[in-house]
């Protein structure tokens, strides 16, 4: 990660934020696993030095009432593999 400071990391957070959404967009069933009026912490599991910087800003800001959990959540980056056909169409077949 780049020299972390806090514009780093709220970058990072809006990132993860982004991939979060889109989650919840395709499962939003995962919302019924969320207590309410949680606070959502992302983690990222491959950067440790974000994820201490990350938990140390949301303990440090203002946020709802003491009673709101700290919900923690790993984003796992999962690369998936596609193969898609592209058809094109000729103006005549190419000789074999």
């Amino acid at each position: 990660m780049d020299k972390l400071n806090p514009k780093v990391v709220a970058d990072k957070v809006f990132e993860l934020m982004e991939q979060f959404n889109h989650y919840v967009f395709a499962h939003p069933d995962i919302l019924d696993e969320l207590p309410e009026r949680a606070v959502i912490v992302l983690l990222d599991p491959e950067d440790e030095e974000f994820n201490r910087a990350n938990i140390e800003m949301v303990k440090s800001s203002p946020k709802p009432p003491e009673d709101a959990p700290l919900v923690y959540i790993r984003m796992t980056k999962q690369v998936v593999q596609q193969v898609e056909w592209t058809p094109t169409i000729m103006p005549a077949p190419l000789a074999a």
